[in-house]
């Protein structure tokens, strides 16, 4: 991609920079090391770390590529990549959240082979909805959001997300005989 710099002739252009100024290039090189330390600290693993450290220096490159000045980008760094290990973690109490109550209904003592079968069939089914439908069906039941937080992700509202959710369920019931199941 090549862009014209303002002052220069239409027919000369340049590749944009990569780094407008060398800040993030900077930071990196100086902190690297310090903000692996502290994404280690606040809890992550080292593949976590790695990855946060990674996912905070993206931003700092965006933001500056966007042409937004930061008076102190090691601060905005060290705050990015603090947001980054706190969704990380998040993610990980609501992913064990989830998988704490798939084993627990997958192994308690109701259930028996027929059961897991019969789960694992209306998900098939599911899986067969129109997009939006299995999407709001998933995020609410699988990934545990909220009607309010479906409809941010989906750009509905609440109200919106439910409709989905509800013509879904009747499309199941509808065409393969299944009750509505959490």
């Amino acid at each position: 991609m090549r862009v014209s710099r303002a002052g220069t002739s239409p027919s000369t252009s340049v590749d944009p920079p990569s780094d407008p100024d060398g800040t993030a290039i900077e930071v990196e090189a100086r902190y690297g090391q310090a903000l692996f330390g502290f994404a280690r600290r606040v809890g992550l693993t080292d593949d976590e770390a790695e990855d946060a450290v990674q996912e905070s220096l993206t931003r700092l490159l965006v933001v500056l590529k966007s042409g937004t000045v930061i008076d102190d980008p090691r601060g905005w760094v060290f705050t990015a990549l603090y947001r980054v290990a706190m969704d990380q973690h998040r993610l990980r109490r609501r992913v064990s959240g989830i998988l704490k109550r798939v084993s627990m209904a997958v192994r308690g003592p109701q259930a028996d082979e027929t059961e897991v079968t019969r789960r694992l069939s209306i998900w098939f089914e599911v899986d067969r909805l129109p997009d939006r439908q299995r999407q709001v069906l998933y995020l609410h039941y699988k990934a545990d959001l909220g009607f309010d937080e479906v409809a941010r992700v989906m750009g509905v509202t609440p109200a919106g997300a439910r409709a989905i959710a509800s013509r879904a369920i009747a499309a199941l019931r509808k065409n393969s005989h299944v009750e509505e199941t959490r």
